[in-house]
């Protein structure tokens, strides 16, 4: 199993990833930092021997940290195998990332479960779609199908662009009560709309008193100071 690298991991609280589903992912996201390493050509596919992977114990997983588990062209087949691994190692604890949680809502009306002590993580970027999404669905049906979730719950707004309505994107996002809410900014110059200092004060001081944020140290590019670095699990 790789462990994450201090440097270049997508989260300083997880301890390690692990990517037994591998590929091309579909969304196609303009922004993604797999993009300045060349896209995988390869379809979609299961990694039986990442799939057999000692898990370990007492460690944070990043679940397919370079690719989307729940999307659509994910055969549920693939899932449950995932799953079921995970489960193996119970004593970990696991965050499951996904834009489209319309598929976990899907798969646990099927009576599928979730290993240990999961998080379920949703992504958003902003209260609007922009094209720089992809294929990735509106950010605001994301939410409003993260809200309908009752599992420990996770968001994260990375990379952060430009928001329409500030007050009525962080009353959504307290909607779907989550236990934290971490903010990123680009980080592979990818000339993205990106808000004001001012609308990211903003959202901050909203969310702040009713969730745990997050500011991921890429944010200082766009707000350089600000009492909760370093906060988060």
């Amino acid at each position: 199993m790789k462990k994450v690298s201090p440097n270049g991991n997508m989260y300083s609280f997880v301890s390690h990833t692990w990517n037994p589903v591998k590929g091309a992912c579909p969304y196609g996201c303009h922004y993604c930092y797999v993009n300045k390493w060349g896209n995988d050509p390869i379809p979609l596919r299961l990694d039986e021997r990442e799939l057999r992977a000692n898990l370990g114990e007492e460690n944070f997983i990043f679940v397919c940290s370079g690719c989307d588990l729940f999307h659509p062209a994910v055969p549920d087949f693939w899932i449950a195998q995932v799953l079921c691994q995970a489960r193996n190692y119970q004593q970990n604890k696991y965050l499951l990332h996904t834009k489209n949680p319309s598929r976990i809502l899907e798969l646990a009306h099927k009576g599928y479960s979730w290993p240990g002590e999961s998080i379920i993580c949703v992504t958003i970027e902003s209260d609007i779609w922009h094209p720089q999404m992809g294929n990735a669905i509106d950010p605001g049906i994301r939410l409003v199908e993260l809200a309908k979730i009752g599992d420990r719950k996770m968001i994260t707004i990375e990379p952060v662009m430009e928001m329409l309505f500030i007050p009525g994107f962080a009353s959504m996002i307290l909607e779907c009560k989550p236990l934290q809410v971490n903010i990123g900014a680009d980080s592979c110059a990818n000339d993205l709309p990106e808000p004001s200092r001012a609308d990211l004060e903003m959202l901050i001081e909203l969310l702040a008193p009713c969730t745990k944020v997050h500011l991921k140290k890429n944010l200082r590019r766009l707000l350089p100071e600000h009492r909760l670095y370093n906060a988060g699990v």
